[in-house]
């Protein structure tokens, strides 16, 4: 049952949900800068809505590559990941009932439910605003608090769904089903575009925006037809085009030297030129605020109150940066193996791990020897050299090492999202190339870090000169999400087509990568498309949802195909010298979070998830 009444007494603090509160204020934790809707004049309208964005997820969303298997991240303070990863997780965690969470776990989720509905409810009993825009606020707000209510039923299925405000549950309060919450979810979203202008004010929802979240929604819910629909407007109507940069940098075409030495370009039919254009196009689109592709982003600011910790503190390792660096999520091996090779449809052929293990210390060892000198004497440390000195001797046969087989014909998006050692890394750190010091925690414990998303132009020194924060929005919503949305919802509704390797291309042209193969057959078609899906929203913060679908047989579509939880959540992940990182481990009660046990105490009609 769906609750739409309005209780206005105040007996009891229902503390299980940040939307109800002890006292007159609204709520226990506001979303920043936002004012008391119980106060509301004209000149408080807008700060209001301002406050609605604020809940936006932002960069802690590459967090959620630590839940799956993307990513590591080492300290539990930082993240519950590794528990979720491990299956160790428990109901003692808090996954986001209304209390803050780490970094990318869930947290005020409830609080900013709670905030949307009394600006919806104070906005329309509000005479002081011309009632277009009245509808267009109000419009914002069912679309934040759908997008929010996704979030909850994608991590514990059954919520308490309420759309009115609400003060007073001396009794608890009952989860409603999953499948009334997305089944509303859905037409809140058809409700809000009605309401809402095809262009806005700059970073506030607009039609394209609702239908971009509807395409999430229903694709993840399992709901096809509505999902390819509403991408489709999106891509045909929402103004978007895939970014590119315009020409390379000189720091650009560095890297872009050493990485064309990995590739045979003649041997696989490569346009070199395209292909090493496409890196950047790819990889800058995390650089470049308001570009042509993002739909949604977080807004921050270079200074210490707005701006984002994470691009630079905890993506990179710490010779990556002149701060403060800690690689507190790092990609793994089973990410940069994931990749296609160079012509786009074939898996990389790989050596055992053992035998890249191998590979890494013997040419570790090469390379220290040349680090101490011709007379390899470690305490003539005046005569050493840096490991990046000692790599530029040897960077023409650095290509034919054992170990850097594994990264050579590979798909451009690798070299664009993923530094691995030895790599050049001029768009970081000028003149440089990545050591692994696995013996140092903040090196991220995995061998390898992000490149995509990290480091940007817009840095703040913060912090009595520490640290550093980033003014570089973060792009939540995507038009390539869009693209891979169209493509497996038509191929499972319709079949794999001229119309998704069209979008499928387009993706492809923009990163210098061959078109992806005609003529499959859907179940063969809808793995392809999950696996592109997988490498170019890699670190997005999505692929902790998607394994989950393609698991669920109720929502999949009835392929579970190679990219399910329980065929890719298997096994202890390594770093390159052969220590652990990331342990795999799958159980069915994982396609849910536990309800926090603190929660449970707090509301006795709240009952738990299987298997907690």
């Amino acid at each position: 049952m769906i609750r739409r009444n309005i209780i206005f007494s105040i007996i009891g603090c229902f503390s299980l949900l940040m939307m109800v509160s002890c006292s007159d204020d609204f709520m226990d934790k506001t979303p920043q800068g936002s004012l008391d809707p119980s106060k509301i004049d004209a000149s408080k309208v807008e700060e209001l809505r301002n406050s609605i964005y604020t809940t936006i997820s932002g960069s802690d969303v590459v967090f959620f590559a630590g839940y799956a298997d993307n990513g590591y991240s080492r300290n539990y303070w930082d993240s519950n990941g590794a528990l979720v990863q491990s299956n160790t997780v428990s109901g003692s965690e808090n996954f986001g009932y209304g209390e803050w969470g780490h970094y990318g776990d869930r947290g005020n989720d409830y609080s900013s439910i709670r905030f949307c509905n009394l600006f919806i409810e104070k906005l329309r009993s509000f005479d002081e605003m011309d009632a277009t825009q009245k509808k267009k606020y109000i419009a914002e707000a069912r679309v934040m608090r759908a997008w929010t209510y996704m979030d909850l039923t994608l991590f514990y299925g059954d919520v308490a769904l309420v759309d009115s405000v609400y003060n007073n549950f001396e009794d608890g309060l009952k989860r409603d089903p999953a499948n009334e919450v997305r089944s509303w979810i859905l037409d809140e979203y058809d409700a809000a575009f009605q309401d809402l202008p095809e262009e806005n004010d700059p970073a506030r929802f607009n039609k394209a925006m609702a239908m971009a979240l509807k395409a999430r929604a229903a694709y993840y819910f399992g709901n096809y037809a509505e999902a390819e629909e509403a991408a489709k407007y999106v891509i045909d109507n929402g103004g978007y085009s895939l970014f590119e940069v315009g020409e390379l940098s000189d720091q650009m075409q560095k890297d872009a030297d050493f990485f064309k030495q990995l590739i045979d370009f003649d041997a696989y039919g490569i346009d070199e030129e395209a292909f090493l254009k496409g890196i950047f196009n790819y990889q800058n689109i995390w650089n470049v605020d308001y570009n042509s592709e993002a739909i949604i982003s977080k807004e921050y600011d270079a200074n210490e109150e707005y701006g984002d910790f994470n691009r630079v503190t905890s993506f990179l390792a710490p010779n990556l940066s002149s701060k403060e660096a800690w690689a507190t999520i790092a990609p793994i091996q089973d990410l940069v193996d994931a990749y296609w090779e160079v012509n786009g449809q074939d898996a990389p052929t790989l050596g055992s791990v053992d035998s890249r293990i191998e590979a890494y210390k013997a040419l570790r060892e090469e390379i220290s020897a040349l680090q101490a000198g011709p007379d390899n004497d470690p305490e003539q440390v005046e005569d050493n050299i840096s490991f990046s000195d000692a790599v530029a001797q040897v960077i023409d046969q650095l290509p034919a090492k054992d170990y850097m087989q594994q990264f050579k014909n590979r798909d451009s998006r690798l070299y664009a999202s993923i530094v691995f050692p030895y790599s050049a890394v001029n768009t970081l750190v000028e003149d440089k190339y990545f050591e692994y010091i696995h013996s140092i925690n903040n090196y991220g414990q995995t061998g390898f870090v992000f490149r995509k998303m990290s480091g940007g132009d817009d840095l703040v020194s913060v912090w009595s000169d520490a640290y550093y924060m980033s003014g570089s929005d973060f792009h939540v919503v995507r038009l390539a999400e869009m693209l891979l949305i169209y493509a497996e919802a038509h191929t499972q509704t319709t079949g794999y087509d001229g119309s998704v390797t069209a979008e499928l291309n387009k993706l492809r042209a923009r990163c210098g990568m061959p078109n992806v193969p005609a003529g499959l057959a859907k179940d063969e078609a809808i793995n392809f498309i999950r696996r592109e899906r997988r490498i170019e929203l890699a670190g997005e913060g999505l692929r902790y949802f998607d394994i989950r679908l393609y698991e669920d047989p109720s929502r999949n579509g009835g392929v579970k195909g190679t990219e399910a939880a329980s065929v890719v959540m298997q096994g202890q992940s390594y770093d390159p010298v052969g220590n652990k990182s990331a342990n795999k481990v799958w159980d069915d009660r994982l396609m849910l979070m536990p309800i926090p046990t603190t929660s449970r105490d707090k509301n006795p009609l709240l009952d738990q998830n299987p298997g907690y």
